[in-house]
């Protein structure tokens, strides 16, 4: 990363290409806008317990805040292009290339800075230690400047003293010069990151957008998708009851589908909050993993993306950017339910009763 302490210095030795430019990014469209969220950051409930510096050298002036469940600050944007060796990336392009990154894909391969948005967060200090306020590697990130907003994810972690770094690609998305020796901007930039939100694979741009767009909706308290209708039951493929496995209301419990039976294990009530709830504990995504397959069960309520469940009106429940979905698309008494992606198929639709 360029804020790296320690620089590859191999690159002043070669000689310099031409400026290799990847296809251009735009920022993401749709969702809460520029401004709808930079109104919910303009109180500051600082979290870490000092601030940080934008570049070395600098005075330590950015605190870390939480406002509304999410984290934020406000800094500059240096250019990160440590991951992949692209053409816009690599030692002759970037003094202080590394060709890795904290967290990898899902075949633990570094991420490719010129293709995908991420942000660094500076590595765990007593200053502030981005996991205790359930943030790792994966989460997203709504990045704003210039009335504009992209979505990226948690990619990299840099120097314990400094903030305000973001790949290639987030750059170039805001209309950034991109350039890692010359590029980034000063000043204006703003990061909100989801705590406990996680897009799976981590290199996928396209669930970051949508996860991201869910979350921002969430955040901004407001969008289009209100969630299911309060009390009853939810029925799916085959006419089966969303049930709690056994009545049981531990932790952990399964999710299924079974004969509707009137039980207070298939008596569903959706909170203002975006929850749905039964046997005093909620709708649950396992682990937050939105990747697909991922299972749904009972769990306690705590305020994550992982529980926060929408109904946009075409019979799908939403969760995490996927669709509630009867598992290998069967009705069979036992079959627990998941999140995948949306289809349109009969497996994914369900009515509120």
């Amino acid at each position: 990363m360029r804020k790296r302490l320690l620089a590859v210095l191999t690159g002043f030795l070669l000689a310099l290409p031409l400026f290799a430019a990847p296809s251009a990014l735009a920022a993401d469209p749709g969702g809460p806008s520029a401004s709808q969220l930079l109104a919910k950051v303009t109180n500051c409930q600082q979290i870490s317990n000092g601030k940080y510096a934008t570049d070395e050298g600098q005075a330590a002036t950015i605190p870390v805040c939480q406002a509304n469940g999410a984290v934020f600050f406000k800094a500059d944007m240096d250019v990160d292009c440590d991951g992949v060796r692209t053409a816009q990336c690599n030692e002759q392009t970037d003094c202080c290339f590394y060709p890795d990154t904290a967290f990898h894909t899902s075949t633990d391969q570094p991420l490719d800075a010129a293709k995908l948005p991420y942000i660094v967060l500076p590595s765990p200090s007593g200053t502030w230690d981005y996991r205790t306020a359930g943030i790792d590697g994966g989460a997203v990130v709504a990045v704003i400047y210039n009335n504009q907003v992209t979505y990226a994810v948690v990619g990299d972690t840099g120097p314990t003293g400094i903030i305000g770094e973001s790949s290639y690609a987030t750059a170039q998305s805001l209309g950034i010069n991109p350039d890692p020796k010359n590029g980034g901007t000063d000043s204006g930039v703003t990061y909100i990151v989801f705590p406990h939100s996680k897009v799976n694979p981590i290199e996928s741009h396209a669930s970051a957008v949508t996860l991201g767009q869910q979350l921002a909706t969430t955040f901004v308290g407001g969008g289009t998708n209100p969630p299911p209708p309060t009390g009853g039951t939810i029925a799916g493929l085959g006419g089966k009851c969303v049930d709690v496995a056994g009545g049981n209301s531990a932790n952990g419990t399964a999710v299924q589908l079974y004969d509707c039976n009137g039980s207070t294990a298939q008596q569903w009530t959706a909170g203002s909050d975006g929850t749905i709830r039964a046997l005093g504990k909620c709708l649950d995504v396992a682990g937050a993993n939105s990747a697909n397959g991922t299972q749904v069960q009972l769990y306690d309520c705590n305020g994550t993306a992982a529980q926060n469940w929408s109904r946009p009106g075409d019979g799908t429940i939403r969760a995490l950017g996927k669709c509630l979905d009867a598992t290998n698309n069967s009705s069979a008494n036992g079959n627990q339910l998941q999140i995948w992606d949306c289809a349109g198929s009969a497996n994914q639709k369900w009515t509120v009763a």
